[in-house]
């Protein structure tokens, strides 16, 4: 049986206008607030999968690798938060067996290394780290818009020090937790779905980063593929809403978990909470 256990890594800040795109600001402010100077509050919302012996964490969060000027500007807190959130609910660092990233971008895996005076150390000494082939193929040779999201220095380390292990297929990767690839925001963006007492949830990443994205034509502007991600977002909604999935939002500081249905205007949010 899957035991699902959100884990708090800390909060950021994101400029409104590149959270929604080309959505205007008096549509998504309703939905999503934003401060005087236009920016809305972000979490990282990790999902820990208890196995029994099996301890799968999903995501990391930043970690503690920026300078003070950095931190101010993405609003970073709390960037211990992850092994204190994990000690709260009564793990260790070193119960985790595996860390599943949906893609190699900072604020989903740099948490999984720790900067000690300069010196790389991994946070989960006895973790498998995994990620899609497709995603770690794509990293070096990212355009300049995409550049500044990956961290080599500390991808390498985890791929030399940590087991990094490519996915290469889509389906059952752990028992109870099936894979997919989607790649409108980053080639090679991996999604979670686990079972977990008769549900499925999905592990909606930056595919559907907060409930406001949950309309098709509400993208982010760090989407690479606009196109593609709305035709992928459409087609995922759709199976969502048919199967009763429950979407887990990673950053959405306001909402944990949703369920949809399909309605002729598209997916439609049925119940907000949290596990």
């Amino acid at each position: 049986m899957n035991r699902l256990i959100p884990i708090h890594a800390g909060h950021f800040s994101c400029d409104g206008g590149a959270l929604f795109s080309v959505i205007p600001k008096p549509l998504w402010s309703k939905v999503y607030p934003a401060d005087e100077n236009n920016v809305t509050r972000l979490t990282m919302r990790c999902l820990l999968v208890d196995q029994g012996e099996r301890k799968i964490l999903i995501e990391a969060g930043v970690g503690n690798h920026y300078p003070e000027k950095l931190r101010k500007n993405n609003g970073h807190e709390d960037t211990d938060a992850l092994p204190k959130s994990l000690a709260a609910q009564g793990y260790d660092t070193g119960d985790i067996t595996d860390v599943l990233f949906t893609h190699l971008h900072w604020d989903h895996c740099n948490g999984a290394v720790l900067n000690e005076d300069g010196q790389l150390k991994l946070l989960f000494p006895k973790a498998t780290h995994w990620c899609s082939k497709g995603q770690w193929e794509h990293f070096p040779t990212a355009s300049v818009r995409e550049q500044a999201a990956f961290f080599p220095d500390i991808l390498n380390f985890l791929k030399s020090e940590g087991n990094m292990q490519l996915v290469e297929n889509e389906g059952e990767l752990f028992p109870g937790i099936s894979v997919r690839f989607f790649d409108g925001h980053t080639p090679g963006q991996l999604i979670p779905l686990i079972e977990s007492e008769g549900r499925t949830y999905v592990y909606t990443s930056d595919l559907i980063p907060t409930k406001a994205h949950i309309p098709i034509v509400w993208l982010a502007s760090y989407d690479l593929y606009p196109v593609t991600a709305m035709e992928e977002k459409e087609a995922f909604l759709k199976e969502a809403a048919t199967k009763n999935y429950i979407l887990f939002f990673e950053h959405d500081y306001y909402t944990q978990c949703t369920s949809l249905e399909w309605t002729d205007k598209g997916a439609k949010l049925k119940e907000a909470f949290s596990i």
